[in-house]
């Protein structure tokens, strides 16, 4: 039997630190080198866009894409593919299919939208674990849209955080925001009128955003220890982070195959000569593993950079499935397997 799981039915099966512990889960299979990552392949539909339609940021030609990536974590007993479609009329549409690694049967068939929103932002607090100086207090948040509201929930989970300046394109948006997350978080979330005023102070950096181009001058960083997560591109000719922060910073990626063939913010300096691989440090897997350095005693900056990998959604979805099952959620239906050839 194979359990069909609705993205309202994933709602309440696990709470933040539970997906920050599967997420760390994941990754750690991969850091030890029991699991496999499949980096996301991208393929593009040509034709006209229509900018009504979520699409992300296309190729010239192409009005749409269809997308998907790839996991195998063994020792969560799962493995999954993950594919989806954008800049179609539908939206976006965007599926899970797991199968257990023991007995080899599809396990789960789920919609990925509503855990895509905390697995996301799951994943950007165990960077920030990893990787924040000890004391972390101030954040400024770029961006304020559905993911920033999970990123800010996510982060105070692993740190004390006191205030947090928040800053977006479009100002109304940027004041109900902040309005919203001060009454829900219990701590100042305030809007900043500027990327720069954003930064001032700042000990934790994220952004968030549908930004092609960087969201803020290197430059205006604080000159002090210091981390930043750039979650929002994993497009190789778009980024959040300039080139400045990039060769400033200790740099690492969520998964590296994926990392150096979707971001941006190393991609581009790699092609200018400003930067060779070697400036990555390493990826999150290696991090969770113990088997490379975080933060070191002389570093201020570090940067992560990540698009969201598959790794994610198997470790997540392993342990939603699980919890749907004890608690009776979901539709089962069965497939009519094996089948018997005849001429």
């Amino acid at each position: 039997m194979v359990l069909f799981l609705r993205n309202h039915e994933i709602r309440g099966l696990m709470d933040l630190p539970e997906y920050i512990d599967a997420v760390e889960a994941g990754y750690r299979e991969i850091g030890m080198g029991a699991g496999i990552g499949f980096p996301r392949e991208s393929l593009y539909i040509e034709g006209d866009r229509n900018e009504s339609f979520r699409a992300g940021h296309l190729p010239a030609g192409s009005k749409a894409s269809f997308q998907f990536k790839a996991a195998l974590l063994p020792g969560l007993g799962g493995a999954g593919i993950q594919p989806y479609t954008a800049g179609l009329p539908t939206g976006l549409e965007t599926f899970l299919f797991l199968f257990d690694t023991n007995s080899g049967a599809l396990t789960c068939v789920m919609e990925v939208l509503y855990y895509d929103w905390l697995k996301t932002a799951a994943l950007s607090a165990l960077a920030i674990r990893h990787l924040a100086p000890a004391g972390s207090a101030q954040l400024a948040l770029f961006g304020t849209g559905r993911h920033a509201r999970s990123q800010l929930h996510a982060v105070t989970k692993v740190c004390q955080i006191q205030s947090v300046k928040a800053y977006s394109r479009r100002a109304p948006q940027r004041h109900e925001f902040c309005e919203i997350m001060t009454a829900e978080l219990g701590i100042d979330v305030i809007p900043a009128a500027t990327p720069a005023a954003a930064l001032q102070d700042a000990d934790i950096v994220i952004t968030i955003t549908t930004s092609p181009s960087p969201v803020f001058d290197g430059a205006d960083l604080p000159d002090k220890p210091l981390h930043i997560n750039a979650l929002g591109a994993h497009y190789p000719w778009v980024r959040e982070v300039d080139e400045y922060t990039v060769v400033n910073s200790r740099v690492f990626v969520d998964e590296w195959k994926q990392g150096f063939k979707e971001n941006g913010e190393i991609i581009i300096p790699l092609k200018a000569g400003i930067i060779d691989e070697s400036h990555v440090i390493g990826d999150l897997g290696g991090l969770v593993a113990g088997k490379i350095k975080g933060r070191t005693e002389d570093s201020r900056w570090t940067l992560f950079l990540s698009g969201g990998t598959a790794i994610e959604d198997v470790a997540v979805a392993t342990r939603l499935v699980e919890k749907a099952k004890a608690r009776g959620i979901g539709t089962e239906f069965s497939f009519n397997l094996p089948y018997e050839y005849e001429l």
